[in-house]
């Protein structure tokens, strides 16, 4: 599963795709962002606990992060890559948001120490009153056709017999979970994540599958070698990675959709040859049968 995280993190370090992502994702398709508006951002996340005269310090990283210019302002835009149905994903999320606006929260404190512009509450609470964070909006990328899991962390709380006004206080955090597998605007995306979108859509159905590559001959006869990875590593299709190692190796030359068009065709070899087996065995067993009605004596 780490190797898919990083191979979706490297995909997506192009700055066009993930334009592309955030527009068919947030903006129905429309070029809202443009690849000069994205700005990469350090990925690891910060937890420092202070109790007493102890400090706790953990780090971890999350998939992906950018600062993304949507017009005069700013948003902290993020990718979680998913295999699996993370059945805590909410709170999953949820943490990872909060360690960012911690982040920013420690920044802007430690601007206000520097300047000691501050007094009152505000030099109590370490921060200016018209202080604002960027937001923080985190996208769960599933690898899969169906998430049966919480969207929302009311989705995770034990409601029964709650009055209903301590319901609505508990608050609501949903998340944003894009199911690759029965995603249905692939076809809006401008870049080759039409080709991995779709790809990864029919990977288990060969007769859509090469419909799928017939369509889409062109993008991907020029599939890039890191969405060609991708694909790989997501739909664990091993003839790919086989032909790789050819082309690799200089023994053949072949695109994406000759690679695919093979693999199709000894799928349905292998049909055939199964289907000509069972018809042997059922002669046998044929021909079994008649040769006991023949011999049989009452």
């Amino acid at each position: 599963m780490q190797k898919k995280d990083v191979l979706t993190a490297a995909y997506l370090k192009e700055k066009d795709r993930f334009a592309d992502l955030v527009n068919v994702l947030c903006f129905e398709g429309r070029p809202v962002i443009q690849p000069e508006d994205i700005q990469e951002e350090d990925s690891a996340e910060l937890q420092i606990r202070r109790t007493g005269v102890r400090t706790e310090t953990k780090k971890r990283y999350r998939d992906i992060i950018r600062k993304v210019a949507c017009g005069i302002q700013f948003a902290m835009i993020c990718v979680e890559e998913q295999s699996y149905v993370d059945y805590a994903m909410p709170v999953r999320v949820m943490s990872y948001n909060v360690n960012r606006y911690e982040q920013q929260l420690r920044t802007r404190k430690e601007e206000h120490r520097q300047k000691r512009d501050l007094k009152g509450d505000e030099y109590l609470s370490g921060i200016a009153k018209d202080d604002r964070f960027l937001p923080v909006i985190t996208i769960v990328l599933y690898f899969g056709k169906h998430w049966d899991g919480a969207r929302d962390l009311k989705d995770l709380l034990n409601m029964k017999g709650l009055p209903p006004r301590l319901r609505e206080l508990a608050g609501e955090y949903p998340i944003y979970v894009v199911e690759v597998g029965n995603f249905p605007y692939a076809e809006q995306f401008r870049t080759d994540l039409r080709q991995v979108f779709g790809f990864c859509q029919y990977a288990d159905d060969k007769e859509k599958l090469k419909a799928f590559v017939k369509k889409e001959w062109e993008g991907l006869s020029n599939l890039s070698e890191d969405a060609y990875d991708l694909i790989s590593a997501v739909t664990s299709t091993e003839e790919l990675d086989k032909i790789k190692e050819e082309k690799q190796k200089g023994e053949e030359r072949k695109n994406m959709c000759k690679a695919i068009d093979d693999m199709l065709e000894d799928a349905r070899n292998e049909g055939r040859e199964a289907g000509e087996e069972l018809g042997k065995a059922m002669g046998r067993e044929e021909g079994r049968e008649e040769t006991i009605q023949v011999n049989y004596t009452p």
